[in-house]
C-alpha cells in the first residue's frame, strides 16, 4: 500500500496532487504524468517537503517555471515540487533580496521600477530566480552570477546556511548547485542607482533583439538547447551559427523541429514527444561534430521518469 500521500498530508497539512500531467508545467509542453505533485507557496513548506522526501527516500525533483527542462514521456515516478515561493524586497542601498520562486521577469521589472540598473540583460529570459541562479542564466556577455552577493540555502541536513557568491563557483551556464544538491531559498543582488527611463530603454533594446532573433513568445520550446562551446582561451563559439552551417534548420524528428529563426532552438510543433526531441538533438550533435569538429553539450536538462535521489 502506498502511504506516502497520507504521511505527506500529516506532515505538511496539505495534500499531494496525484497523476499530474507534466506538459502543463513545461514550456516545451512535453511530458507524461508525475506520480505526485506539490506546489510550495512558502519557504517552510518547501523545506518540509524536501526534508520529508529525504527522510523517506522518496525520489523528488524541484522545478520552477518549467523552462530549460525536458520531461520524460513516461512522466516522473516520484514527487515533483514546484517552487512558488515569491517575494522581492529592497534592502539598504542598492541591494535587492529575492525569494527563489519569483519569476525572473518580475525581479527585472521590480529593479527597473526602483531605478536600479544592472539586470536589464535578463529581460525576456523565462523561468524563476532559482532556475536562473542554478544555471547562471545570462545573455550579451553578462550573467546573473555577476550580480549575486549572498544567498541563503537549504543544505542536505535541512539546515539554512548563508553563503557568499564564491560558494556558487559560477561559470558559463553552470553553478555549484548542479552538483551540491543544496537548494536556493533566497538571494541578494547588488545593483546600481540609475534613471528608470534609461533602464527601460535598455530593456526594450534587449527585448527587441530577442524578438528579432528568437522564436516568438509563447513558442513551445525550452530556450537555447545547447551551450556555446568554450575555447581554451575562454572565447565562446556560437552553437547556433555552427548548427546553421550544418543544415540544422532543415532537420526535424516527428513534431520536434529546429526553429526557422534560430538554429539553437528546438521547438514542439504540436505533438512532439521527449523521444523526438532527444533523437533530433543527437542528430544535430552528429552534424556539428562532423562538419565543425565540436561536441555540443546540452543546456536543456532531461529529467528521466526514474531518477536517483538528489
Amino acid at each position: 500500500m502506498d502511504d506516502f500521500p497520507r504521511i505527506f498530508q500529516q506532515s505538511l497539512q496539505k495534500p499531494l496532487l496525484l497523476d499530474v500531467p507534466l506538459r502543463a508545467h513545461s514550456t516545451f509542453r512535453i511530458g507524461g504524468r508525475a506520480r505526485y505533485f506539490f506546489e510550495a507557496e512558502a519557504l517552510p513548506e518547501l523545506a518540509a517537503a524536501i526534508g520529508l522526501c529525504r527522510r523517506r527516500a522518496q525520489p523528488y525533483y524541484l522545478i520552477g517555471g518549467g523552462s530549460n527542462l525536458l520531461f520524460d514521456d513516461a512522466g516522473f515516478q516520484g514527487l515533483i515540487i514546484k517552487n512558488n515561493c515569491r517575494g522581492v524586497a529592497l534592502r539598504e542601498g542598492e541591494e535587492v533580496e529575492v525569494l527563489s520562486g519569483n519569476r525572473l521577469s518580475g525581479v527585472v521589472e521590480f529593479a527597473a521600477a526602483k531605478g536600479l540598473e544592472g539586470m536589464e540583460f535578463l529581460a525576456g529570459i523565462p523561468g524563476t530566480l532559482g532556475g536562473a541562479v542554478f544555471g547562471n542564466a545570462g545573455a550579451y556577455g553578462q550573467a546573473i552570477g555577476d550580480l549575486l552577493q549572498e544567498a541563503v540555502l537549504l543544505d542536505r541536513q535541512g539546515e539554512e546556511i548563508k553563503v557568499g557568491a564564491d560558494f556558487f563557483q559560477f561559470g558559463y551556464r553552470r553553478s555549484s548547485l548542479r552538483v551540491s544538491h543544496v537548494v536556493l531559498l533566497r538571494a541578494v543582488f547588488g545593483l546600481r542607482r540609475g534613471e528608470e527611463a534609461g533602464i527601460r530603454a535598455r530593456m526594450a533594446e534587449y527585448l527587441a533583439e530577442r524578438r528579432a532573433n528568437h522564436p516568438p513568445t509563447g513558442t513551445a520550446c525550452a530556450g537555447c538547447y545547447f551551450k556555446n562551446p568554450v575555447l581554451p582561451d575562454g572565447r565562446k563559439v556560437s552553437a547556433g551559427k555552427m548548427l546553421d552551417e550544418s543544415g540544422a534548420k532543415a532537420v526535424k524528428w516527428g513534431d520536434a523541429a529546429v526553429s526557422a529563426k534560430h538554429g539553437n532552438f528546438i521547438v514542439n510543433e504540436g505533438q512532439a514527444r521527449a523521444e523526438d526531441v532527444l533523437r533530433l538533438a543527437e542528430e544535430l550533435k552528429k552534424r556539428v561534430r562532423e562538419r565543425c569538429g565540436y561536441e555540443l553539450e546540452e543546456e536543456v536538462i532531461f529529467l528521466p521518469a526514474i531518477a536517483s535521489m538528489p
